[in-house]
């Protein structure tokens, strides 16, 4: 590849407005089922693996260099949601808000059954504290 073709797929990188197009453009196999269900997951993960890569003062100075490591960060993206679900990675705001906390579980050796009308912990109960 020439550096005149590499400026140009870069070029046509920054005019890509779909997964899809990222899919081909950088030339990385994919599932339509896992993009068509991930689609916006992948994207944001992109977007995040992206700005990491500008942080960490990418090569952007040489195309080719920049477009592999696009290549790279799509990969690992894609990667992230065919071994993961998006409830998993919690990208979105909403998916976050409705993380489950610590506090919600309860263990099984924190369960008492009491009986109607009983204050006290059922026979049960205390015959299972008494076997541990």
């Amino acid at each position: 590849m020439s550096a005149t073709t590499d400026a140009g797929q870069l070029a046509e990188f920054n005019r890509c407005s779909t997964a899809e197009q990222y899919f081909d453009l950088l030339e990385v196999d994919y599932d339509p089922r896992v993009v068509a269900v991930n689609r916006l997951h992948i994207l944001k993960h992109f977007a995040g693996e992206l700005a990491k890569l500008q942080d960490a003062g990418a090569d952007t100075e040489n195309p080719r260099h920049l477009l592999r490591d696009y290549r790279d960060a799509l990969v690992r993206s894609y990667e992230a949601f065919t071994n993961a679900g998006a409830l998993d990675h919690r990208l979105f705001k909403v998916l976050k808000d409705r993380a489950p906390q610590a506090a919600d579980f309860v263990p099984t050796s924190e369960i008492t059954v009491q009986r109607p009308g009983s204050t006290q912990p059922s026979e049960t109960s205390e015959r299972t504290e008494e076997a541990r």
